[in-house]
């Protein structure tokens, strides 16, 4: 019997395990999200609250070892499904990164262990 051949990675972007929290920029009082992994180009985690697909949302971070520098992103969430005990696993996929935020994140994806 022949073995299928492995599957092609479809993602645009390396990916790290993360495992801080985030919060929604335009809720800054409800409870963080918790990230899953994030890249340079979107993210995945557990949230709180039901964010409907392709809504555009916004999120502010601290990367773990600059905890000076808050980085805020904006995004549209291209999944949420719901988790146990009122959870949703979302992504987002990334529509405004300053620059800066960008060269951050490549820095931090780099040093951190992949996410599979």
């Amino acid at each position: 019997m022949t073995e299928p051949s492995p599957q092609k990675e479809r993602r645009r972007a390396p990916r790290a395990l993360a495992d801080f929290p985030i919060r929604l920029a335009q809720d800054p009082t409800a409870e963080p999200a918790v990230l899953r992994d994030i890249s340079e180009i979107g993210l995945s985690c557990v949230s709180p609250r039901e964010l409907p697909e392709m809504t555009l949302v916004g999120f502010e971070f601290h990367l773990p070892g600059a905890a000076t520098t808050a980085h805020s992103v904006v995004g549209a969430v291209v999944r949420c499904e719901p988790l146990p005990n009122d959870r949703y696993d979302v992504a987002v996929y990334f529509t405004e990164l300053r620059p800066e935020t960008r060269a951050a994140l490549a820095a931090f994806v780099a040093d951190a262990e992949p996410a599979q």
